[in-house]
């Protein structure tokens, strides 16, 4: 099954304020930060779910991921309220597509979007395997609006 989102997605959201570990050499947020931020947002978006690790394990699987890519377009400082928004873009047989957004909550103004590719795989081989439909479907609601 192949699902694209479409701009009524349904956005998963957490309020992250910069802090001091936060902060590379170069004053602003690091590179890394912003990934470990879109893997807890993942996680924690499953979680809400009812997929979490934990519930997965119970099925002996897991998600692993296959490829990120962040596009930075500003940069967040110590202090800065963040809105972090994610939301899974397309599912297509063992792979998922999920997107994220941070934007500065004063301004609005994008800091960073990316997607992962993650691989739904059994635990034990980490072969890919397929996503259950009752899964595809608690990631792929559409909001009411």
């Amino acid at each position: 099954m192949n699902n694209d989102a479409s701009e009524n997605r349904e956005k998963f959201t957490k309020k992250i304020i910069v802090q001091k570990e936060d902060i590379d050499v170069n004053g602003h947020v690091g590179n890394i930060r912003y990934l470990e931020w879109f893997i807890d947002i993942a996680v924690a978006h499953s979680d809400s779910l009812g997929l979490g690790f934990d519930a997965l394990k119970k099925f002996n699987r897991t998600w692993v991921a296959r490829e990120h890519n962040i596009a930075y377009k500003q940069s967040a400082l110590l202090g800065d309220e963040l809105l972090l928004n994610t939301w899974v873009q397309s599912v297509k047989k063992a792979q998922s597509i999920r997107q994220y957004e941070l934007l500065n909550a004063k301004t609005g103004k994008i800091i960073c979007e990316g997607w992962t590719n993650w691989v739904f795989v059994e635990i034990e081989t980490y072969r890919p395997q397929k996503i259950p439909e009752e899964f595809i479907s608690k990631y792929m609601q559409i909001t009411s609006r």
